[in-house]
């Protein structure tokens, strides 16, 4: 598996020291804390006594490696956390080592190994076929693993171990998102529904939530007196024969509304190719971009709902803190490994969608911005806890977000 990496600078203290006129033998991670002093001002501000960063005004003094696993190299929301990443890279002195594609636990732990043999600290584990035998393989290579605290299989046998960080826990997220995607739909006057329902039929657990979600939400609205109904259920997954077939007797229907648990972009060209884009309403679970600010615009989406790319950004100070010791300070208070509560977004207006757009993207302010990630380093925050991160992490409104960035 090919892993993709920058150069590894292996003697910044030796440097820095060099620069001062002081004499240097090596360059270990406490000779370097020694010899590198916080500066006046950075990309980080004011800084407490006693932190010491790098040259460069980034935090930690030294480079720390994660790697990172990842079901799909090419998905839109990898890509934009990416950009996030690089963002958060111009204040924190951390690399990502990005995994290929990982379509098993075989090839998810020989990412791990080889992460392990990189010399990362961490991993951040954004997708898991081998769950806590994965969190496992980590700790004995003495990485932290941050990820899957909304996994039972992964969170409940791995809580107590110190090596496994945790993650943030949206509670009932998905359920959520496809009771909101139904309700969209309805306000929206739709009557007569197409449900994608994903991998709901193969028995995954989020594609089954949604799809009770949207259920429900049908429901609750023909309870209020709408007559609104699935007329047809596309499962599978797009580029298949099956979905192709399924998508072509769905648009021969009477629809006038069709509800995703995943990403409905597949859809806007056969839509349009039969004259029907922008008559059947949609509303399913996107990532938020300029693309889909367009197509809300051209009415094509009367609601979204959507994860936070910058939520998973959450993984860089728990693994930070982890790493400059600092992680009992984000341990509950029985020492179980931290589900940090967070939110996610459900759209249902355009003046919504633009801002988020706005923000989350290269260039934006982003919803968790660099001075949002100090603030729950315990480095910074002497009285970090697990209740800090909470808070911060489930303000997640227009109005809460502009609030902390003015």
């Amino acid at each position: 598996m090919r892993i993709s990496s920058k150069p590894i600078v292996a003697c910044v203290a030796a440097i820095a020291v060099a620069a001062a006129g002081m004499a240097a033998t090596g360059c270990s991670r406490s000779q370097e804390k020694a010899a590198v002093a916080a500066p006046a001002s950075g990309p980080l501000g004011a800084v407490p006594a006693g932190v010491k960063l790098s040259p460069e005004g980034k935090y930690p003094a030294e480079t720390v490696k994660f790697g990172f696993v990842n079901y799909d190299s090419t998905a839109q929301q990898v890509l934009e956390l990416k950009s996030y990443y690089e963002y958060l890279q111009q204040a924190y002195n951390f690399e990502i080592l990005w995994s290929e594609s990982i379509g098993s636990a075989e090839a998810e732990m020989a990412f791990i190994e080889q992460c392990a043999s990189a010399g990362c600290k961490g991993i951040i584990g954004y997708y898991t076929e081998g769950r806590a035998e994965a969190v496992k393989l980590a700790a004995s290579l003495g990485m932290y693993y941050w990820g899957g605290a909304e996994t039972a299989p992964l969170y409940e046998p791995m809580k107590n171990d110190k090596m496994y960080v945790g993650g943030y826990d949206t509670g009932n997220t998905n359920y959520d998102f496809g009771f909101a995607i139904a309700q969209a739909l309805a306000n929206a006057g739709c009557h007569n529904v197409i449900v994608m329902s994903g991998g709901k039929d193969y028995g995954v657990p989020f594609f089954v939530d949604r799809y009770n979600g949207i259920m429900d939400g049908l429901k609750a609205a023909r309870d209020a007196g709408s007559d609104i109904k699935m007329v047809y259920e596309v499962p599978g997954w797009p580029g298949t024969e099956e979905f192709a077939a399924h998508q072509a007797a769905a648009l021969d229907t009477n629809a006038d509304g069709l509800a995703g648990t995943l990403t409905a972009l597949m859809w806007i060209q056969p839509l349009q190719n039969s004259g029907k884009f922008g008559k059947i309403k949609i509303a399913s679970i996107e990532s938020v971009n300029d693309d889909m600010v367009g197509l809300m615009q051209a009415g094509a989406y009367v609601g979204m709902c959507s994860e936070i790319t910058s939520s998973m950004g959450l993984s860089v100070p728990m693994l930070l803190n982890a790493v400059e010791g600092f992680g009992d300070k984000q341990r509950n208070a029985d020492g179980t490994a931290a589900k940090v509560a967070a939110k996610n977004w459900i759209i249902t207006s355009l003046d919504q969608l633009k801002y988020y757009a706005s923000i989350e993207k290269k260039g934006g302010t982003w919803a968790y911005d660099i001075g949002d990630v100090k603030s729950i380093l315990g480095a910074f925050n002497p009285s970090l806890d697990v209740a800090k991160m909470d808070a911060l992490y489930s303000a997640v409104s227009v109005g809460e977000i502009e609030a902390r960035h003015k």
